[in-house]
């Protein structure tokens, strides 16, 4: 604890994104480098303090001299010259020997002194004419800001916490969230984001509560700072008082018990009381979370987003990769593991690819889109996949199709990757389900057409409600327009059931609206028999679901589909829900 722990206890409301509760220190990580305190050092402490920053000096050479083969690889040499002029003031060395001599002289961290040299530095060249000047600038800028990270053990790559910790952030991208210790993380808290930020899907996938929308909490908190977040109510507490942590102790007890119930009948199927079967199956990110997925009560894996491997690996082989998915598909046989191929680009950016910055990426290079314009990437992958499949079963749908032409393409593809491996002596099952996502409207519209090509469709509700409202959903200016439950969302979900069934194949949600309990009876009642949502959502959904009778449900989806407005629909179905299962409205 720091000696922020005198202070008195302080309240930060934000919105509620993952539930649950966690009282730990915070690790604060920030986008920009704040100006360091000239804290004052004791002269046997020098060597130590410069081995510190020689050491983040090293860690910044390696990390560049990646970056620079990187785009050696994929853009030719004079691309990745940029590079050496990073290398060459990283170990100019007048820098290092004035930053040497004024830590020995006057006994100031070495965190302040090279900061300050750097700035100096950038002033000299800031607002320049000259562009080639101008371009210095943002050299010694990049630099000073992946030093000062390195230096507050803020990069990712090497997080400096040994304990538990509660993540403090003004965001985090999915690239961030994958390079964290897992193992130690308790929480996020973000001052931006929403319900249907990767972040929040992350936390829910993890179980791990989460709260965006907590403005300031980065300035006015630091690394050690005591602090409990609430996960149901959307609040970050800093220093809670004796009062506050005996009640959140005696609300904690109260859900356990709850939960407690609810985990007894997790095993047992999730029918109706009319009889009609609803297959809840789980999304996932990471490997270490099959044990937890299996121990839910989901027999299958309806989800599981490879892209989040990748981007803890770029640079994986093809074994590893088959290793990694192997993993994965004998921890969940005999059911099914559907793994979505690389969906890449929008708010999931691969740093290493060094593609150029698009003006809106969610409208540009992402999805399949990626993966048909970067083959050998695709084929590594699809390759891995099919080798999986020797183990257990295996789906393999593909992100982000506008068309049928993209489904072809992608197939075409993964008969090549199949006809090479049997030739090489790979066993390869001659019959593996291959699915399309359905998340774009167009796809959607066309949805009886790719479902001709398709054994399976899964809505992708999630991007689906952003491009057909034409609302970033990671925007918050914008998050109230985001409604899952809007007229015409709701007119793609029906025509794509009804597309899937008329082609005698299924058709699954796996977006954030499956896990919602308040729509659960409109879903059923679409005619939607499976959905997969996060491993901490199964045993509440499959409750749910034994309490629906399904021919009710079809008489409430009709008469739904004639209002006109999100929150009508919403509240029509609420109050059902609570009817019907009131104790999970407590």
């Amino acid at each position: 604890m720091t000696q922020a722990d005198t202070r008195p206890e302080k309240i930060w409301p934000g919105t509620a994104v993952s539930s649950g509760v966690a009282h730990a220190v915070v690790h604060v990580m920030k986008d920009d480098f704040d100006e360091p305190d000239e804290d004052p050092i004791l002269p046997e402490d020098v060597e130590s303090d410069l081995a510190r920053w020689h050491k983040a000096l090293e860690v910044t050479r390696v990390e560049i001299e990646a970056l620079q083969k990187v785009m050696a690889d994929e853009q030719g040499g004079s691309e990745a010259d940029i590079f050496e002029a990073h290398l060459l003031i990283l170990h100019d060395n007048s820098i290092l020997k004035q930053v040497e001599k004024t830590v020995r002289e006057k006994l100031i961290c070495v965190d302040a002194v090279y900061y300050r040299l750097m700035c100096k530095h950038m002033d000299a060249l800031r607002g320049l004419a000259d562009s080639y000047l101008r371009e210095r600038f943002l050299d010694i800028k990049d630099i000073t800001h992946r030093v000062m990270r390195h230096l507050r053990g803020e990069m990712l790559q090497h997080p400096m916490f040994d304990d538990p910790v509660i993540i403090i952030a003004h965001d985090l991208t999915p690239s961030d969230t994958v390079q964290l210790d897992r193992s130690k993380v308790l929480g996020f808290a973000l001052e931006t984001g929403s319900a249907n930020s990767h972040a929040a899907i992350i936390a829910r996938s993890l179980a791990l509560p989460a709260v965006v929308r907590l403005h300031n909490i980065c300035d006015e908190l630091h690394s050690g700072d005591p602090v409990l977040l609430d996960g149901d109510e959307g609040l970050l507490i800093f220093n809670p008082s004796a009062a506050t942590l005996a009640k959140y102790r005696s609300r904690e007890e109260q859900s356990d018990a709850r939960e407690d119930a609810l985990l007894v009948t997790r095993h047992q199927p999730s029918v109706t009381t009319d009889g009609y079967v609803v297959n809840v199956s789980a999304n996932a990110e990471f490997i270490e979370e099959m044990a937890a997925i299996r121990d839910s009560g989901a027999e299958h894996v309806g989800l599981f987003r490879t892209e989040f491997l990748h981007l803890e690996n770029p640079d994986g082989s093809e074994d590893w990769l088959a290793d990694c998915y192997t993993q994965a598909v004998k921890a969940m046989s005999p059911g099914e593991v559907i793994f979505r191929t690389l969906d890449i680009g929008g708010d999931k950016v691969d740093p290493n690819m060094n593609v150029a910055a698009e003006p809106n990426p969610f409208l540009g290079w992402r999805g399949i889109r990626v993966s048909l314009g970067m083959k050998d990437l695709f084929r590594k992958q699809l390759r891995a996949l099919l080798r999986a499949a020797a183990h257990g079963r295996v789906g393999i749908m593909f992100p982000m199709v506008c068309g049928v032409e993209e489904v072809r393409a992608a197939r075409a593809l993964l008969d090549e990757c199949a006809t090479e491996l049997r030739r090489e002596g790979h066993a390869v099952p001659e019959e593996i389900s291959i699915g399309a996502m359905i998340e774009i409207p167009s796809a959607a519209l066309s949805a009886d057409l790719i479902a001709t090509e398709v054994d399976f469709l899964s809505l992708g509700t999630n991007d689906l409600t952003q491009y057909t409202l034409a609302v970033d959903r990671l925007n918050e200016r914008v998050a109230d327009l985001y409604q899952p439950t809007h007229p015409s969302v709701l007119r793609l979900i029906e025509m794509t059931v009804t597309a899937a069934r008329k082609a005698g194949i299924r058709v699954c949600i796996c977006g954030e609206m499956a896990s919602d309990i308040e729509i659960t009876p409109l879903l059923i009642g679409l005619g939607l028999n499976e959905l997969s949502v996060a491993s901490g959502q199964v045993a509440r959904l499959k409750h749910a679901i034994r309490k629906l009778d399904a021919t009710e449900c079809q008489t409430l989806a009709a008469d739904i589909m004639q209002l006109g407005s999100a929150p009508e629909i919403l509240a029509k179905s609420r109050m059902s829900a609570i009817q019907q299962y009131p104790e999970l409205f407590v």
